[in-house]
């Protein structure tokens, strides 16, 4: 994740409750992490599809349990491919919340947003990790 993020969210804690965390969180994500804070956030996710990345938890493969239970091989070789096409675009592994999503909806959505310019998908994966962020969040409080 995010060492400016992590610090400034330490700063602010302990919370009342996860409605304060969360919207800290949104104003600390938005307002105090600059673009090299959210690269270095984006770099802490495995590629979707790829849970053999050092770099995953017990939460990236719960949160990407559906995807990978819905593919097959040729699903995997698929989000693989274009996973790299995404990174070699905008050079930051492609990011989506994909807690529920299949491996066909999540491809789709890759396609979808390999069209985007730089600066628009920055903002769609600062989003993105926004949204999981939340999530995240949820589970600690629950």
């Amino acid at each position: 994740g995010s060492s400016k993020f992590a610090k400034e969210m330490a700063k602010v804690g302990p919370f009342k409750n996860l409605a304060e965390a969360i919207e800290m969180s949104r104003q600390i994500w938005w307002n105090q992490v600059d673009v090299p804070g959210w690269l270095e956030a984006f770099g802490a996710h495995p590629r979707i599809g790829a849970l053999s990345s050092k770099s995953t938890t017990d939460w990236c493969a719960e949160e990407q349990a559906t995807a990978l239970s819905s593919a097959n091989d040729r699903a995997l070789k698929d989000l693989a491919e274009w996973n790299w096409l995404y990174e070699s675009k905008f050079g930051f592994v492609f990011l989506v919340c994909a807690t529920g999503k299949s491996s066909s909806e999540i491809l789709q959505l890759l396609k979808g947003r390999i069209t985007n310019r730089p600066l628009v998908e920055l903002q769609v994966a600062a989003n993105e990790q926004q949204k999981t962020t939340e999530l995240r969040l949820s589970k600690l409080v629950s």
